[in-house]
């Protein structure tokens, strides 16, 4: 809950403690209520032996979970690693400037010949997958549902039987 300036000169003084202990409680139900991300990121490896990369960044794009799939290398040498994460994270902050006109990104997904990338959001982070490039649109938009259903309803999907 966030109040301004001129509200809380008007909010009596034993008031104005309840209005930020609320405020953190309402955080905290939202952290406890998010899939952990490094299990997300784990959770994602299993859906699709094609995926290469899974990680969340934070909005300065430095990875906070998950990473490269054991036993596949990356394709960049790793002294590009921060600057590519730097890279995407500016990318997609500069495109928020569009969402009053086009509405909120719902993914970014980005077809090269050696590998698919899907950037999308996970509460305040950056989700970053990385798929071989068979991989198609309809199959990215799927993976990316799942993941946000699992993220935000703390829940696996069943599996189709």
């Amino acid at each position: 809950y966030y109040t301004t300036a001129s509200k809380m000169r008007h909010t009596p003084r034993a008031c104005r403690g309840i209005k930020i202990l609320i405020s953190s409680v309402k955080q905290m139900m939202f952290l406890l209520m998010t899939y952990p991300l490094d299990k997300l990121c784990f959770q994602i490896f299993k859906m699709d032996r094609r995926v290469r990369y899974a990680g969340v960044l934070d909005d300065t794009g430095r990875v906070i979970a998950g990473g490269m799939r054991k036993g596949i290398s990356s394709l960049e040498p790793a002294s590009e690693d921060l600057r590519l994460m730097a890279n995407l994270t500016i990318q997609i902050g500069t495109d928020k400037t569009w969402d009053q006109y086009f509405g909120k990104i719902q993914y970014t997904f980005v077809k090269r010949e050696k590998v698919n990338m899907l950037i999308f959001g996970v509460g305040r982070d950056l989700m970053l997958i990385t798929t071989q490039p068979d991989v198609d649109l309809e199959e990215i938009a799927q993976l990316r549902d799942t993941v946000i259903t699992i993220y935000s309803t703390v829940m696996l999907p069943e599996k189709p039987k």
